[in-house]
């Protein structure tokens, strides 16, 4: 009987201890370990203050680096904000030689004079007006009926021309230079009636006629005419 006992005592024994193991396979016990939590109120307290001093400590730490990050920003910046400004103005170093070595000659006062002098009308030659009379030799298309009253007008005119009333702004140059502004608009109004030379010709004809009233009459003691190019430097 008591053997009987013994051998059943054993078998619960090894069934539990079997049992206990597969458990404890499966689910390990940790609560033995105090390595997350404190064990005492003075341990935590400490714990405590050190984690407070821990997260200050990263706190100041952090804002270095966040100082150092902003410095060299600036830096950067500041040094981009210089290269800009040496780059703009070394530029326009370079745009001005530039233009320096391509430009073209200022111009002088004889160049001036020559441009001047080129683009006024010619003077009428002595084949077309004799400044001792104040005759004319008009083309033959202004010789026309339509241009008669406005011809005979500017003929009386330069016949009455002197030395003392001549010259650019003269009452002799205002009144033939109206009676020339007429005579123009009537060649324009019959302009289909002519070909383009010959309303070329009475059109440079006119010009000179109003260059010539410009220029001022000799006097009997002085030369006879002065030259287109006296005329060009006086016109200067």
């Amino acid at each position: 009987m008591a053997r009987q006992t013994l051998l059943t005592a054993a078998i619960v024994l090894g069934a539990a201890t079997h049992s206990w193991g597969q458990n404890a396979a499966l689910t390990p016990i940790n609560n033995w370990s105090y390595m997350h939590h404190s064990s005492t109120y003075a341990e935590g307290v400490l714990r405590g203050n050190a984690s407070v001093i821990q997260a200050a400590g990263q706190a100041n730490y952090l804002n270095s680096v966040a100082a150092v990050n902003y410095q060299e920003a600036r830096r950067q910046a500041l040094e981009n904000s210089k290269l800009y400004v040496k780059t703009y103005y070394e530029n326009k170093e370079i745009s001005r030689q530039y233009r320096e070595k391509y430009a073209k000659p200022p111009m002088t006062p004889e160049r001036w004079s020559r441009i001047i002098a080129s683009a006024l009308p010619d003077r009428l030659t002595p084949d077309q007006y004799d400044p001792s009379t104040g005759a004319l030799v008009w083309p033959h298309v202004l010789r026309m009926d339509r241009y008669e009253v406005v011809r005979e007008a500017i003929d009386d005119l330069l016949a009455q021309r002197t030395p003392e009333n001549s010259g650019d702004g003269s009452p002799f140059q205002r009144e033939l230079a109206t009676l020339i502004a007429t005579m123009k608009a009537l060649l324009n109004s019959n302009v289909d009636t002519l070909t383009s030379t010959q309303f070329g010709d009475a059109l440079e004809f006119l010009r000179s006629l109003d260059f010539e009233a410009k220029q001022p009459l000799p006097s009997a003691d002085s030369p006879a005419a002065a030259s287109p190019s006296d005329v060009a430097v006086a016109a200067n």
